[in-house]
């Protein structure tokens, strides 16, 4: 097994605390149908058991409900593992807010729960953040990674210049993905979301990126104003083993508008 790498700043604040002692305590309220009792969060798990298992993160203020198109697509011959993370979607708000670190330990306590020892991660927006943490922390179970949309692209460090390119990107995602992504971050609520910006703009990507142990995809939409050519660009040449790839005509939600591509991207086999 290789040796895991020097802990990242992110991972020594958290100080390695396993999520289900961190997070499961929610804040009121019964235990949704479904919960993950080692991550205390409730996960979407489809496809064949037996088969390479595939793990979708979701970004910021939404759930696992704009990833159902890439779902579909990857069961046909995966396993594919979609957590709701915590305070979003239909998995509680724990007791305090999460770092990018508590969300990568979140994901890694649903493989390990489930006795998944190798597994690629997906994630998008922030949660290209999450997956790409998992790596570094885990590197013999996560095997390759890939990032969509991935943030924050230091040409828009703000929060207010984030909204802007995210409200401009609308204009390029269709209705039904527009509609899916409004009603989740209504649903997240004003608060919560406030509550866990702040970690994902701290978190640095870019560093965490130039010493992924493994491989890596970084993938955007040719129309994302969210995630630049040039930030995606970065990512790829900073990766010690990376590709980059433009999904045409998409936004920033590109694995929900063009799923069927992006599922072959995920099929294939590490660079």
């Amino acid at each position: 097994m290789p040796s895991s790498p020097p802990a990242t700043p992110e991972h020594r604040r958290t100080g390695g605390r396993h999520p289900g002692r961190l997070l499961v305590r929610t804040v009121g309220g019964a235990p949704p149908r479904g919960l993950d009792p080692a991550a205390g969060v409730v996960v979407t798990d489809v496809g064949r058991p037996d088969a390479p298992a595939v793990v979708l993160v979701h970004g910021i203020g939404v759930s696992e409900r704009y990833y159902r198109g890439l779902t579909r697509e990857l069961a046909t011959d995966r396993r594919v593992l979609v957590p709701d993370l915590p305070g979003f979607g239909r998995s509680p708000r724990p007791a305090r807010v999460p770092t990018v670190g508590d969300l990568a330990d979140v994901v890694l306590a649903v493989l390990r729960h489930r006795g998944i020892g190798r597994a690629t991660l997906v994630g998008h927006s922030m949660g290209a953040q999450v997956v790409a943490e998992a790596m570094l922390r885990a590197p013999d179970v996560v095997e390759r990674v890939v990032l969509i949309g991935a943030v924050v692209d230091p040409e828009a460090p703000s929060v207010l210049r984030q909204a802007l390119r995210l409200a401009k990107d609308g204009l390029h995602e269709p209705l039904g993905i527009n509609a899916v992504v409004a009603s989740d971050y209504l649903r997240t609520g004003p608060s919560w979301y406030s509550a866990v910006l702040p970690h994902m703009f701290a978190y640095d990507t870019a560093d965490a990126v130039s010493r992924l142990p493994g491989p890596a995809l970084v993938v955007r939409g040719e129309r994302d104003p969210v995630s630049s050519r040039a930030w995606a660009r970065r990512l790829g040449a900073l990766a010690p083993r990376a590709e980059v790839r433009e999904v045409p005509r998409a936004g920033h939600v590109a694995m929900a508008s063009h799923a069927p591509l992006v599922a072959r991207w995920v099929r294939e086999d590490p660079c």
